[in-house]
């Protein structure tokens, strides 16, 4: 009896845990609405603004390239930051989105959290140059008396200027460009990153170099060591300052395959966005 009853209380605490891990999985994956790029699950968004949303997502999907432009509201973060929230939701495959390859999705994120009213900008690795980080904070920014309002009118307003705003910096790119025009500029881009990392990298070692010689031909003439030169002191604070170089790009990779109307994409996320 005595086993049983041990046996029954496991089973039963089991039972309960898996239906918690179910539960926490469901509101940190949730399932896509038909529309896909429409995911209002706390109801804010007017008609008129999901309207919208869907009939951009329609005329990206006669492009090339594809791009896509997800809006999600939820009730709460689950105690994550919103920034961990939206990196481990794009984790999942059902929402990866833009189109394969290129990159070119966007993330815009909306959870109440008990009047909170947290606002997260997630970019593609594709769009990361055009769609940066300080701008995806200006854009949030300029609307943060809106998106932090308790009234669901204007909410639901300022989620809409937010993604007009976007949407113009994506459509500036994608809309009126072959995918061979847009491939070729990424190509471009890329190649450019490299010399620029290149170059720094070559010149903080000259300057390394430099500086450690100058730190002996000191040492020789004081008797010194490393910290009592002159430049000594420029060593360390050079070295900090290059490894302190900010690669907080919140978010990165999108991809798709295709269709609009419940689908996204199979790429992946890195990079970066902006929140408030």
């Amino acid at each position: 009896m005595h086993l049983l009853m041990i046996f029954l209380v496991s089973t039963i605490m089991f039972i309960l845990g898996f239906n918690g891990f179910v539960s926490h999985a469901d509101n940190t994956n949730p399932i896509p609405t038909k529309e896909y790029v429409v995911n209002d699950y706390v109801n804010v968004l007017s008609n008129q603004t999901k309207e919208q949303i869907i009939q951009q997502e329609k005329q990206y999907q006669k492009t090339d390239s594809k791009p896509q432009i997800v809006v999600m509201t939820i009730k709460s973060t689950n105690g994550q930051s919103i920034d961990d929230y939206a990196n481990d939701l794009l984790q999942h495959d059902r929402w990866h989105f833009g189109k394969k390859g290129l990159d070119n999705g966007v993330l815009i994120l909306f959870a109440q959290n008990n009047g909170n009213n947290n606002v997260r900008i997630s970019t593609g690795y594709g769009v990361e140059d055009i769609l940066t980080d300080a701008q995806s904070n200006d854009i949030l920014m300029k609307n943060k008396f809106l998106l932090k309002s308790s009234k669901k009118s204007n909410i639901d307003e300022g989620i809409r200027n937010v993604f007009n705003q976007v949407s113009k910096i994506i459509s500036k790119r994608y809309a009126n460009k072959s995918l061979q025009q847009i491939k070729k500029e990424q190509t471009e881009k890329q190649k450019n990153d490299y010399v620029i990392l290149f170059l720094a990298l070559i010149t903080i070692a000259i300057i390394i170099f430099i500086i450690i010689k100058l730190s002996k031909n000191n040492n020789h003439h004081n008797g010194s060591g490393p910290s009592g030169g002159k430049s000594g002191w420029l060593l360390p604070f050079l070295i900090g300052t290059s490894s302190g170089h900010n690669s907080s790009s919140d978010f990165g990779g999108f991809g798709s395959s295709g269709g609009f109307s419940d689908s996204g994409g199979g790429g992946d996320f890195g990079g970066g966005g902006s929140s408030i």
